[in-house]
């Protein structure tokens, strides 16, 4: 067999190993902070580095099954980018926007057993395999789904986002110009007849820049949807408030006692009316109090933001849970002799992703 090695192919391969480190990078930092935002990231780099090494091996062996094979990625490409998406905006998923994605997924596996759907190029400087047809449309439709989806996200997050964090916020926009934006018009305008391998060069170089940018600086991520003003930690017995610490300023300037005074009429009221639980959430129109008690103390968190994600909910819930455990384990609590080490120590662990706006 007779392999069609071309600069093409060599730049393809090439490409696969920023995109596997971004890959391999984004899930390490997964598994070490638990934020489901960076598995669905790593997802679309994995979705991503499988489209780029079938690119490369069905060019290589001129295989149109194998090309065919690498199109299948794109089925699973935007579930991953919706969820990412949806992660850090939302409490639940988009299901107009899966509904559209599931109808153009469709079409790609449909359109993908006609024949001629793909082809081998030969009157090319270098033969390589391409799409034609309603197949080349459906893809193409697909891809421009992704890239609207990730650069309304990214563009809405550089719009928001606070001055401290503007240059790498630039750096996560163009990367995703260069994974998204610039491979499609390379494809429409054929440059990459002319420059074999730049798309999937670029779409590599693209995935390693983001995720160095995300990785490094997490509140990125979280620019658009959240803006955490306050957490406080009270007794619930006395009204007293232990712990405050303020990412950003309330407008309103009333005093935390009447706050933890409201909690506790309310849990009351509740208790003696409903008698189903503990008050979770408490929402306004432009902000939400979310409240966790503990069930052996008096010790009751409480953090209000303008709106709750997955991922906040989540550090909350953890932070509560380790604050619970402190109060339980210590007879004399350092909180209470207004030694806030501790909860400092635990909101830079819960809490890292969390903007601060001047």
């Amino acid at each position: 067999m007779v392999l069609n090695w071309s600069i093409g192919v060599i730049i393809t391969f090439i490409s696969l190993i920023p995109s596997s480190l971004a890959s391999v990078l984004t899930l390490i930092q997964y598994f070490k902070d638990k934020y489901s935002h960076l598995k669905y990231l790593s997802g679309i780099w994995i979705c991503l580095t499988i489209w780029i090494f079938f690119q490369g091996i069905s060019d290589l062996l001129l295989s149109i099954p194998l090309h065919i094979i690498g199109f299948y990625s794109l089925m699973v490409v935007n579930y991953f980018a919706n969820q990412f998406v949806d992660s850090i905006t939302r409490e639940s998923t988009d299901i107009i926007k899966m509904i559209i994605v599931s109808i153009s997924s469709t079409a790609i596996l449909i359109f993908s057993l006609l024949p001629n759907a793909v082809i081998i190029k030969e009157d090319a400087a270098t033969p390589f395999v391409t799409f034609t047809g309603n197949f080349r449309y459906a893809a193409m439709v697909q891809v421009f789904l992704f890239i609207l989806i990730t650069t309304y996200g990214n563009l809405k997050v550089f719009l928001h986002t606070p001055k401290q964090l503007k240059f790498y916020s630039f750096l996560n926009l163009f990367g995703t110009y260069l994974y998204g934006i610039q491979p499609l018009w390379i494809q429409f305008t054929h440059l990459e007849d002319r420059f074999p391998g730049a798309a999937n060069g670029s779409m590599a170089i693209g995935t390693l820049l983001i995720s160095m940018v995300i990785i490094q600086h997490p509140k990125l991520a979280y620019v658009i949807p959240l803006k955490v003003y306050r957490i406080l930690i009270m007794d619930t017995k006395s009204g007293l408030i232990l712990f405050k610490h303020d990412w950003n300023e309330l407008k309103a300037k009333s005093s935390e006692n009447i706050l933890s005074g409201m909690l506790q009429a309310v849990n009351t009221m509740f208790d003696q009316t409903i008698n189903k639980g503990n008050v979770r959430d408490i929402k306004f129109d432009q902000a939400i109090l979310t409240y966790e008690k503990s069930r052996k103390t008096s010790i009751a968190c409480i953090i209000i933001s303008n709106k709750i994600s997955k991922t906040l909910r989540t550090s909350f819930s953890d932070f509560a849970d380790d604050v619970f455990k402190d109060y339980e384990n210590t007879k004399e609590n350092s909180l209470i002799k207004k030694n806030n080490e501790k909860c400092e120590i635990l909101l830079e662990q819960y809490f890292p992703f969390v903007p601060k706006f001047d």
